[in-house]
Formats: structure tokens, C-alpha cells, sequence
């Protein structure tokens, strides 16, 4: 797969789907810490900002070539490794992170994004897969017809 293509079916679609996620995640995690706190206009940033810093490691899976199993395997670890260290050291540094329990949660949420982000990946994958392999089952049946008809 080419850049431009993995960045658009990968990069994109997980920046979407993770900005929707993390939306829903500040509204249970702020009501749960912060329930009596309120924001301006600017807290509408905040999602897609931490869905571009959580877009940026998934440049770390990209290759030109089909990756092995351990090889993958590896990358999603760095991956995840990744993700979790920059987010929370995004929100550490901005003192969003106040207390240990507060980022447990946070970094539960990050994985439990992290998962429905592959999860919607994987489905839109398997998705173009199944339109693919039926667009070739009708090629060849158009190209080999079967000689008892």
C-alpha cells in the first residue's frame, strides 16, 4: 500500500473515529472528576487535537511491504506504547491530570478507543475485502464460462 492510500484509509479513519470516541470519553470522564466544572468555546478543540496527537503513531505501522505476523505484532505493541505515553503526557503537561485514579481512567479510555478504532477499521477492511473478492468471483465467471452450458 502507498503512502497517500494508507494515510487516507488509515490515518483518516482512525483520526474520525478516535475524535468521536474521545468526545464521548471527556463527557463520562469529566461528569465523573469534574462533574461541576464548566468550558468556553476553546474545550471544542480539544478533541481534535488529541485525535491528531493519537493519529500520529499509527505512522509507525506503515510499510511498503506486507509486514510478517511478529513484525505486526511488535508494531501494535509501539504502537499502543506510543499512543498511551503521548496522550498522557499531552494532558500531564497541560495539568488536565490531577490525580492517579483520574489517569487509570484516562488510560483505560485511550484503550478502549484505541480497540473500537480497530474494530471499525477492521470491519470497513473486511468490508472493501468482501466487495473486492465478489467483483472477482463475477470477473472470472465472465471471463471462464462454464463449457456444459
Amino acid at each position: 500500500m502507498d503512502f497517500k492510500t494508507f494515510f487516507i484509509k488509515k490515518v483518516m479513519m482512525s483520526f474520525y473515529v478516535t475524535v468521536t470516541c474521545i468526545t464521548l470519553a471527556m463527557a463520562v470522564i469529566g461528569l465523573v472528576f469534574e462533574s461541576d466544572t464548566r468550558f468556553g468555546y476553546e474545550a471544542f478543540f480539544s478533541p481534535l487535537i488529541f485525535g491528531a496527537i493519537s493519529s500520529l503513531p499509527l505512522l509507525i505501522k506503515y510499510s511498503r511491504t506486507e509486514l510478517s505476523f511478529r513484525q505486526t505484532l511488535v508494531r501494535e505493541g509501539l504502537h499502543f506504547i506510543l499512543l498511551e505515553v503521548l496522550v498522557l503526557a499531552v494532558l500531564y503537561q497541560s495539568g488536565v491530570l490531577t490525580d492517579v485514579s483520574m489517569g487509570i481512567a484516562l488510560g483505560i479510555s485511550i484503550l478502549i478507543i484505541n480497540i473500537i478504532v480497530h474494530l471499525v477499521l477492521f470491519i470497513n477492511d473486511k468490508k472493501t475485502a468482501d466487495e473486492f473478492n465478489e467483483a472477482l468471483k463475477v470477473y472470472q465467471v465472465s471471463e471462464n464460462p462454464d463449457p456444459a452450458e
